[in-house]
């Protein structure tokens, strides 16, 4: 959950209430990227937690504290030096960036008031907090980035702290609903989704994808037409009207949307629209719907994690082995050379004398001069035997390197598809059915091995009904993805899959003469969906007839080829 800045001034306004005059009074890391701050304010102790160790970073006030450390960490040390004792004089955010800054007074060497400040930078897997003084150099930060990391912004301590990009847009929260459909409007060749983020200020996906919603667009929607242009404008214009009640409200409302796994997917101070696996929770403030969140305990698939993790090793290993097979192919091929050494020793066997470390002869192929090395102990014609040898070895290399790599890329191409289908499982089932896959592929071990064999879990393929006429199935798992395409797939049917890309096989059934265009569309945005290219913005995918689809014999699970397709690019899209 990464707040969008909209989000995070309303967070600014109430931090603000809490914790300006408060005075710092402990400062512990309860874990390596977290920092919570003890702060008295009026005899009452508050728990500022920054908890930046996930790809969401939180900054709220707890309502308990977590265990410390025994020995703290030199960041943390740092800070009780130079921050303990020191009074909160403000909390502000820059812009309607996602940087939120604490100005904190302390009294100086000579006695006068010195302010120094930390700066929270809720930037995703990016997040960071920085350490300045009082002319904003940098005396220290939870994550150090250098050159290699950056070489537009570097946080080092005794550099100068600068502010992450400045955006440039329109501000959200005062900019007027028409400026922004107009600027939209503008650029009618983007997506309008696109757009909104980028030409306004202070909002992220999800505050632009619930204007779509409400305006009755698709997410990809290009352009508008005149009615579209009028939705857009008025449920804009409500939208910002709701969200500025916030700021302007004593006592307002925010909402959070928690997903089907128990994690606060949003929270947003306007009613959201829900998709249907979704929870809508309200809560009185921004800060008691951040504890909330915090409190979450996700729901977790036995045995996902672990899979995940091994599958991940795995690959690393492949991919390592795949670069050191490259670089012996490229050694290897060089056996020519040593023919051409040989050959060139033979022709000028009784110019040479035994005992010589090299010489220098004109190759007998290009009259070049040629320099070799040659043994002392050996004889002219051992010299050159022995480069006939590797020769004759590196020729054989060259043809088993190249098995060898037909058959690592193709055991990669495999864990990317079993990768892909942890990704998808959202069943106890389906996690089994992958795990015995690895276990018969000798990715896991047989515990089972004196036992007698367990019954394979079954899982069912996913399928949605595009019309009383027309049915998609999706396998979710090599095992299903088999079914899907052999069992389920008729010999007329389409069938999708991303192209070079692992994902789930797709299969569009109809009861009509042929599948309509729209229908079709529909089962490529699935399989792009499902697939490991769901995050980008268009995804190749490739379809067929089922007749055209082939399992070569002895081949993996989920492993197929196929003739005669037609590649569409797609939005991934779960209908």
């Amino acid at each position: 959950m990464n707040l969008e800045g909209i989000t995070l001034n309303l967070l600014t306004n109430e931090l603000k209430k809490q914790l300006e005059n408060g005075k710092i009074y402990k400062i512990f890391m309860p874990a390596k990227n977290s920092l919570l701050l003890m702060i008295n304010k009026n005899n009452t102790t508050l728990n500022l937690s920054a908890d930046f160790s996930g790809a969401t970073p939180l900054l709220y006030i707890a309502d308990t504290v977590p265990e410390r450390p025994n020995t703290p960490p030199a960041f943390c040390m740092l800070l009780r030096k130079h921050l303990e004792e020191g009074r909160i004089a403000s909390f502000h955010q820059q812009d309607l960036d996602r940087v939120l800054i604490m100005d904190i007074d302390l009294i100086g060497p000579a006695r006068q008031i010195i302010t120094k400040h930390l700066i929270f930078e809720l930037t995703g897997k990016n997040s960071n907090i920085i350490f300045t003084d009082e002319r904003q150099g940098i005396i220290d930060s939870l994550r150090h980035i250098g050159k290699s990391q950056s070489s537009f912004r570097q946080i080092l301590p005794n550099l100068p702290y600068e502010f992450p990009p400045k955006q440039e847009g329109l501000n959200f929260l005062t900019a007027s609903a028409r400026s922004i459909i107009d600027a939209c409007q503008h650029m009618p060749q983007e997506p309008v989704l696109k757009n909104l983020i980028g030409l306004t200020l202070g909002i992220g996906k999800n505050t632009a994808l619930e204007v779509l919603k409400r305006s009755g667009l698709a997410a990809d929607a290009k352009g508008f037409t005149l009615l579209e242009y009028i939705a857009c404008e008025k449920n804009l214009s409500a939208l910002q009207k709701e969200i500025n009640n916030c700021f302007s409200a004593e006592h307002y409302n925010v909402y959070g949307i928690i997903s089907k796994k128990n994690r606060m997917k949003i929270v947003v101070p306007y009613k959201p629209l829900l998709d249907s696996d979704e929870i809508l929770q309200v809560f009185p403030s921004l800060l008691n719907a951040l504890n909330f969140s915090a409190k979450l305990i996700p729901i977790q698939i036995p045995d996902k994690e672990l899979l995940s993790k091994t599958v991940s090793n795995t690959l690393t290993k492949v991919a390592k082995k795949i670069k050191l097979l490259a670089k012996d192919l490229t050694t290897a091929q060089k056996a020519n050379e040593q023919k051409i050494i040989a050959d060139t020793i033979m022709a000028n066997i009784y110019n040479l004398q035994k005992g010589s470390s090299s010489c220098t002869l004109n190759n007998i192929y290009d009259g070049e001069p040629l320099v070799i090395s040659l043994s002392p102990i050996l004889s002219p014609i051992d010299n050159a035997q022995s480069y006939y040898k590797k020769y004759n070895k590196f020729n054989r290399a060259v043809n088993e390197i190249k098995q060898q790599q037909e058959e690592t890329q193709a055991l990669l191409t495999y864990l990317e598809s079993i990768d892909a289908s942890i990704e998808t499982a959202s069943t106890k089932n389906e996690i089994s059915e992958i795990k015995q896959e690895m276990v018969s592929a000798g990715l896991l071990p047989d515990t089972s091995k004196k036992k007698k064999s367990p019954t394979l879990a079954k899982s069912t393929p996913a399928s949605i009904k595009f019309s009383e006429e027309t049915l998609a199935y999706i396998g979710k798992n090599n095992r299903q993805n088999d079914f899907v395409t052999f069992k389920i797939g008729k010999s007329s049917d389409l069938w999708f899959h991303t192209k070079n890309i692992p994902g789930s096989h797709v299969i569009l059934k109809t009861t009509l003469p042929e599948p309509t265009r729209e229908d079709i569309l529909h089962a490529a945005s699935l399989a792009a969906f499902y697939s490991k290219g769901k995050n980008s913005d268009l995804v190749p995918v490739d379809y067929t007839q089922r007749r055209f689809v082939k399992k070569p014999n002895g081949a993996k699970p989920g492993f197929v080829i196929y003739t005669e397709q037609k590649t569409l690019y797609v939005k991934p899209e779960k209908y």
